[in-house]
């Protein structure tokens, strides 16, 4: 995407997470976004070459956890030092968000600012980009742009955003409203109304109006990172823990979407990477699978063997071995609890 002028684009890619849900494959120092999920490459890598379509490498931004920024480095080679943003401690998206917006504006004050999770596939990278230029026009006017992607079936696992009007492809509408997540009848409405998107967690805005949005709806927040980046020690620890829409985006003002359609999938448990595997012929590989159908297995040290083991996602790395129902997948962080309860911060 060509950007010229004070108004150029900048993209921030947010690489924290504690990795959890992908279980033995993720690990504390080694989250979701480092794991080659839904293809050949790992999350951030394809997340990295999405934004390299957007603006060049030297606006392109990473935040990320201090523990994290080796693995950042490793992963992106082309990340020049100091684009990367180290969040001295996790405190959620909010604060996150805000001190990268922060870093980019003492750079470039008047910078168009592309916000997008590390975390999430996105098959259709034109329709993605397309998108994206349109909430930087709608930004450039001043709106705060979400991109909602528009649903396919009634979810209960997302956020969604409620449109003024029924959204239109490539063009931004004004948001009514943020809504939690529904129960299952809530969320069929949802779906045949028509008006309302999944609230994906990906921004377009400027520098100076999400700042000035900080300061008016989340003070807190831009008070510390305001002292933080000026060097004030244990400022970074003041600001509260909350995630970008409690903070900013649910009580700001000029709050627009763009409509996504890209094949967006936020894989959120072993059985959504597992989808994602089938359709990219990935499912068994090198592994044998007899009478398993739905099955599928994760793991390149040895071979793995399946025989009438149906709708199971087995996932062999060197110290652990995971087997749980697709049915069940969301139930692997429950693993990890017992783990912690064990004391065995190895695997973790």
């Amino acid at each position: 995407m060509a950007d010229a002028g004070r108004h150029a684009l900048h993209v921030v890619l947010l690489a924290g997470g504690s990795g959890t849900r992908f279980w033995p494959a993720s690990r504390v120092r080694r989250p979701k976004q480092f794991l080659a999920l839904g293809g050949r490459r790992p999350l951030i890598e394809d997340a990295w070459r999405r934004a390299r379509r957007l603006a060049p490498a030297e606006r392109l931004w990473v935040v990320a956890p201090r523990p994290l920024a080796r693995s950042v480095r490793a992963a992106l080679p082309e990340l020049a030092a100091e684009r990367l943003v180290i969040e001295p401690s996790p405190r959620d998206t909010g604060p996150a968000i805000a001190l990268a917006v922060a870093s980019v504006a003492r750079v470039a004050p008047q910078a168009v600012i592309g916000v997008f999770p590390t975390d999430h596939v996105i098959v259709d990278v034109s329709a993605f980009t397309r998108s994206v230029r349109a909430a930087v026009a709608a930004a450039r006017d001043g709106a705060l742009v979400c991109l909602g992607v528009r649903p396919d079936r009634p979810a209960t696992g997302f956020g969604y955003l409620l449109c003024a009007e029924p959204p239109i492809a490539g063009r931004a509408v004004p948001v009514s409203r943020f809504v939690e997540k529904p129960v299952l009848s809530r969320a069929r409405r949802y779906l045949a109304d028509g008006r309302y998107l999944w609230n994906a967690g990906m921004f377009v805005w400027t520098a100076q109006s999400f700042l000035a949005e900080l300061q008016r709806t989340a003070p807190e927040i831009d008070t510390a990172v305001s002292r933080h980046l000026s060097g004030a020690r244990g400022a970074w620890e003041r600001a509260p823990k909350l995630s970008v829409d409690y903070a900013v985006m649910e009580h700001a003002r000029g709050v627009a979407v763009v409509a996504l359609d890209a094949g967006w999938d936020d894989v959120g448990s072993w059985d959504a990477a597992a989808r994602l595997r089938e359709a990219a012929g990935l499912a068994v590989g090198t592994h044998i699978a007899i009478d398993s159908p739905g099955s599928v297995i994760v793991g390149e040290r040895r071979i793995v063997a399946l025989v009438g083991v149906p709708d199971v996602v087995v996932v062999d790395t060197a110290d652990a071995l995971l087997v749980v129902s697709r049915a069940q997948a969301e139930s692997v962080r429950a693993a990890v609890e017992e783990l912690r309860k064990r004391g065995r911060d190895d695997l973790l």
